[in-house]
């Protein structure tokens, strides 16, 4: 991929996605966190090549597609990743922990927390 490494950065300022080349393994995270995964993953998972596949994936977050995932334990961001679907709550998360599901545009689209209800489903 041309321009590795690439950063990008939400709307509302608040995720900062990177794409990193690191001798030949792309890998892919949010900035400051440890989630992550890597251009042959991708492509195992679609069976396309890595560049289409990571291609597909950064265009999945930014067009909204992904759904972002923020796990705050006492209002402190401990890790941000892309959730799978469909979203369940977690029923192994501390009780202060709150994870906020959200879009990359900012919107938010579910909150597990201490007093929430199931959620519904989205897209």
């Amino acid at each position: 991929m041309v321009g590795v490494p690439l950063r990008y950065v939400s709307p509302d300022g608040a995720l900062i996605f990177i794409v990193a080349n690191h001798d030949g393994d792309l890998a892919l995270g949010f900035e400051g966190y440890p989630w992550h995964t890597h251009g042959d993953i991708l492509a195992a998972v679609s069976g396309l090549p890595i560049s289409e596949a990571v291609k597909q994936f950064i265009e999945a977050l930014l067009n909204g597609e992904a759904v972002v995932a923020v796990a705050s334990v006492d209002g402190v961001v401990q890790d941000v990743w892309i959730a799978d679907r469909p979203i369940e709550p977690d029923r192994y998360k501390p009780e202060n922990e709150t994870i906020v599901y959200r879009l990359w545009d900012g919107s938010v689209r579910w909150v597990d927390g201490p007093s929430t209800t199931p959620p519904t489903p989205f897209r």
